[in-house]
């Protein structure tokens, strides 16, 4: 008689067991920098046009909204305690 598939939803091998806790442990790092930067970068964008490193252009502005949207998108669900 051949053996029937486990259809446990929670039995796991070890190997995936621990892929998904680090995985999770990377996504929540990742996510809660990605909050703080959203925070930090018009302050940091602003001491650096004011203090005359970084001018504005069109490819400065386009450089930071676009880094600015990515780390508010990746950072939403993040909540600090």
């Amino acid at each position: 008689m051949l053996p029937t598939p486990n259809t446990d939803p929670h039995a796991g091998s070890t190997a995936h067991q621990l892929a998904n806790t680090v995985s999770q442990s990377i996504l929540s790092t990742l996510r809660a920098s990605a909050f703080w930067a959203t925070i930090l970068l018009p302050v940091l964008a602003l001491v650096l046009v004011v203090t005359g490193i970084v001018t504005i252009t069109l490819l400065s502005s386009a450089g930071f909204l676009a880094m600015y949207s990515a780390c508010a998108i990746a950072g939403h669900s993040h909540t600090p305690y």
